[in-house]
């Protein structure tokens, strides 16, 4: 009687531990939520040359690390020396960046982008443009990243080390850029 009452109990116990885990399984599995679609962002603590002080010589490559979302995007750049919106100014090259494993690293990939060495030895004003989309139709419309928006880093070059001579920066040239990221800014900092 007393093993029968057991196997009893123990039935139960089975049976209610089954029909408790059917009632988790029976629920439907919910979606994942959707990532908004944001713009590459430039690390600039580790661009090379450094973005915080006068470049003496032109480097043979600027090394621009971007931290992107989905580290398999592609994305977009374009080159500038002497950007000026009023005259349509300044563009100088675009290329497109796909995934490759050498070049990421976790959710950042490392761009290598040569820039021809200006002519003269006058100061001159050097700016990467990052984003998802560009229109490379003129100077002007490649230096606004299309939405999601982008990012830009600039440098100052100047042989003899000082700013003497450099162009400025207008923070309204810089459309489709938020305010807190535009740069380095006028001063070489």
């Amino acid at each position: 009687m007393i093993r029968r009452a057991r196997s009893i109990v123990a039935f139960l116990a089975v049976g209610g531990a089954l029909a408790l885990g059917a009632c988790v399984l029976a629920e439907p599995p919910t979606t994942l939520p959707t990532l908004p679609d944001l713009r590459p962002t430039i690390v600039r603590g580790s661009v090379v040359p450094t973005a915080s002080a006068v470049l003496l010589t032109w480097p043979e490559t600027f090394i621009v690390p971007v931290e992107l979302i989905d580290p398999r995007a592609t994305i977009v750049y374009a080159t500038f020396v002497d950007f000026n919106a009023v005259a349509n100014t300044g563009f100088d090259t675009q290329a497109s960046s796909q995934y490759e494993e050498s070049t990421t690293n976790g959710n950042i990939r490392l761009l290598r982008i040569p820039i021809s060495v200006p002519s003269s030895d006058k100061c001159h004003l050097v700016e990467i443009v990052v984003a998802k989309n560009l229109n490379t139709s003129s100077a002007t419309t490649a230096h606004a990243p299309l939405e999601p928006g982008g990012d830009i880093v600039s440098w100052f070059y100047n042989p003899s080390g000082d700013l003497d001579g450099c162009p400025s920066v207008d923070a309204g040239i810089m459309q489709g850029v938020d305010a807190g990221d535009g740069g380095d800014g006028g001063d070489g900092g």
